[in-house]
């Protein structure tokens, strides 16, 4: 943290609220001086000075460890653009803070420390090592070393990635244009169009409108493919050495993710008389299922996996990608923020990321629809939104898998048949909608109607 006395701390509580810590006086010859204690990434001069340290590789010695900066061969390059323009703390990060220096690179500072290195600096180090240029390259970071201790992470540098927000953003936008072109239609043919029978129309609409997303879906997929494979090649590097599948394994994982399934469950039935009646009634129909979907998670334990076990980005959704107008790159490799560092690190089947970006596709499809529904004054009667946008989910889902199969299926790490990835992928996706139904849940209860879908 910093201090600014008089108009300039009147500046940065009116410009950076969120900065503020508190108030400071400061008693300076018999005077008063009132002020703040701040953030001091809101200052420029700290801001710059931490990411000169990184490229300096400076050491700073504390009670208990140093502070050490380390940089790539990138650093020099992105460093010296980043001195020539101004530096700003974006918005809407919660666990971190970010600083991005003009369009040349991101400075990311946790919030959240952890003993141990944080995985999206570890995996960062590796793909920008292995030359992969769908995520942002790593420059610096900045490190705390203890004697017989893993460094601690608490904060990197990467390049700055040009883009036209996220992908989820994209993803919204498209899928609105393709329910206001199936408003188009239905309007067409209520104010006389030509009529065909329903089969026909259904076949025509998904052409025409589907079609650009469909592209952008296979493209992720494929951009998915080639993110595994950066990861999944051979190393001598211990953390990034594939791994078979032991039969331990697939029992341990077996009954984590039964347990989950049974407390999302459970967390179900108390909340039953809360939701609403539609809600309720789907959950009826899960709580029925109980013992079959807990046993559709035994059924992995029944085969052996030719799959191995890689890194993977651990949190893989439409928010975790970037668009950039004609192409994806894939961002933040921190790993779900509920789990430990050890978990986030631990290295897993290639399909959970698959289950992450399939159940971001189908809560996109939704959000979309609801978002219509709340203007049902403008939707024909006769128009039923609700197939078209599981269409649409299909259609993606589909498009997003040919994809990444196009770019993976050679690799080590991919199942030797069609029916294991069917399998694997198939428990992944079911393990992924309980963890939705236990956040929803708890933090969004309106919301817990689509992982009950």
């Amino acid at each position: 943290m910093t201090a600014a006395l008089g108009m300039e701390a009147d500046r940065i509580k009116h410009d950076y609220p969120q900065a503020s810590i508190g108030a400071l006086t400061v008693i300076q010859r018999g005077r008063e001086l009132h002020g703040i204690l701040y953030d001091a990434l809101w200052n420029p001069d700290c801001a710059y000075s931490l990411l000169d340290n990184m490229g300096r590789r400076g050491r700073f010695r504390g009670s208990a460890g140093t502070l050490v900066g380390s940089a790539t061969t990138l650093f020099d390059e992105a460093a010296i653009c980043a001195r020539a323009t101004s530096s700003s703390v974006l918005k809407g990060e919660q666990s971190n803070t970010s600083v991005k220096f003009g369009d040349c690179a991101i400075m990311k500072l946790y919030r959240r420390i952890e003993a141990g290195m944080n995985p999206e600096l570890e995996v960062g180090r590796t793909l920008t090592a292995r030359h992969f240029t769908h995520s942002p390259a790593l420059i610096g970071a900045l490190e705390y070393v203890q004697e017989g201790a893993e460094p601690i992470t608490l904060a990197l540098a990467q390049t700055f990635v040009a883009n036209q927000g996220n992908a989820w953003d994209y993803t919204l936008a498209q899928l609105s244009r393709y329910i206001d072109g199936l408003l188009a239609l239905e309007h067409e043919k209520e104010e006389g169009g030509q009529r065909t029978d329903e089969e026909s129309s259904q076949k025509h609409t998904t052409s025409d409108l589907l079609f650009g997303y469909r592209d952008s879906a296979h493209l992720l997929g494929r951009r998915t493919g080639e993110l595994h494979r950066a990861l999944g090649q051979p190393s001598d590097v211990a953390a990034f050495t594939p791994e078979i599948c032991s039969e331990s394994y697939i029992r341990t994982r077996v009954q984590a993710m039964q347990q989950a399934a049974t407390q999302a469950l459970a967390l179900l039935q108390r909340q039953l008389p809360s939701l609403t009646e539609t809600d309720r009634t789907q959950a009826h129909t899960v709580l029925e299922q109980e013992s079959v979907l807990l046993n559709r998670f035994g059924t992995l334990a029944g085969h052996p996996l030719s799959a191995l076990r890689i890194r993977c980005h651990g949190d893989y959704h439409l928010g975790q990608v970037l668009f950039t107008g004609s192409d994806f790159v894939i961002i933040d490799f921190e790993g779900e923020p509920a789990k430990s560092l050890s978990e986030r690190r631990a290295k897993s089947l290639p399909m959970v990321d698959l289950a992450g970006m399939i159940r971001s596709f189908h809560y996109a499809a939704h959000v979309a629809l609801r978002t219509a529904q709340t203007r049902q004054g403008d939707l024909p009667m006769s128009l039923d939104l609700v197939p078209w946008a599981e269409q649409w989910y299909r259609t993606a889902s589909t498009a997003f898998l040919k994809g990444y199969r196009s770019a993976a299926e050679q690799a080590s790490f991919f199942p030797r048949s069609q029916e294991e990835f069917n399998l694997v992928l198939d428990v992944q996706m079911l393990d992924k909608a309980f963890y939705e139904l236990t956040y929803e849940l708890n933090n969004r209860p309106d919301w817990v109607g689509i992982p009950l879908t």
